[in-house]
């Protein structure tokens, strides 16, 4: 396996990174001004839906959505999709979806995106993309090892530590927390799904794939996994590949019937062996 230690001493501290990240919510959060607002756009991210689906998902009534839906269309942030037939007389309803296009508000611009892309290109031209690869797995793993112990925290507190329990600190500690719209379906009594709804590199990972998604997320979900009893995992899905969303199996493995797994490192689809809390 080819693995580059970043040569740097101090990575960063997590807690430091997630208060940086409240900051920008906090500012996000006055620009849409309204929690109806993001709890629509909420439901809008697992995928295109009808004012009567959004109404019932959210538990706002139907003229309070329209109203809201009217404020972020002309905001760009959602667009009125294809109508769809209900089954009932009259003009078929529409559906609203998220607003692909890239929206970034401030004045003076921030050119976050653009350096970015410099970053890559630079990192990718200067090493080659294998080796660019194991020092973005690196420093991935290192961010989701950070993240797990915070995780941990947080699920040791819980009254109740269950399986189920401790994948759902995972959505909300973790995932919730980087802007990942996530959600855990138990599959059956030895297999976890977790659909992410979205990407929050979708933009940099349409053009540089590898070094994104093989090397950086795959380093940081190994670092997120690892440690956790009687459990492998793996990709399923995901929205690079064309799939409607990405997907990570989380299997449950027995004490008699442990696999030989390896790492999944830029190289390898393979799980990753991780405790899980009692």
């Amino acid at each position: 396996m080819l693995f580059v230690q970043p040569p740097f001493g101090r990575f960063y501290d997590v807690d430091d990174f997630l208060l940086m990240l409240d900051r920008v919510l906090i500012d996000e959060g006055k620009a849409l001004s309204n929690k109806s607002r993001y709890d629509i756009l909420t439901a809008l991210s697992k995928g295109k839906k009808t004012i009567l689906q959004i109404a019932k998902e959210t538990g706002l009534s139907q003229m309070t959505v329209r109203f809201h839906l009217k404020t972020l269309i002309e905001a760009g942030l959602v667009r009125k999709s294809n109508a769809c037939r209900t089954g009932g007389a009259g003009r078929p309803g529409a559906f609203y979806e998220l607003s692909k296009s890239l929206m970034m508000v401030s004045f003076p611009p921030r050119q976050y995106m653009l350096l970015s892309y410099i970053l890559l290109a630079a990192l990718k031209e200067s090493l080659g993309e294998l080796q660019a690869k194991a020092v973005l797995y690196g420093f991935g793993k290192r961010l989701g090892q950070s993240f797990r112990m915070r995780v941990e925290r947080t699920f040791m507190e819980d009254n109740e530590q269950t399986t189920e329990k401790f994948v759902q600190h995972l959505v909300d500690t973790c995932f919730k927390k980087i802007g990942i719209i996530a959600e855990a379906v138990k599959n059956s009594d030895r297999e976890i799904l977790i659909k992410f709804y979205n990407c929050p590199f979708e933009e940099v990972a349409r053009n540089y794939a590898g070094l994104i998604c093989e090397g950086f997320e795959n380093g940081f979900y190994d670092g997120l996994y690892m440690n956790c009893k009687n459990f492998t995992w793996k990709k399923t899905k995901s929205l690079i590949r064309g799939d409607e969303y990405c997907e990570h199996m989380l299997l449950l493995t027995s004490g008699d019937n442990k696999k030989t797994l390896h790492e999944n490192n830029i190289n390898n689809q393979k799980g990753v062996k991780f405790l899980m809390p009692r």
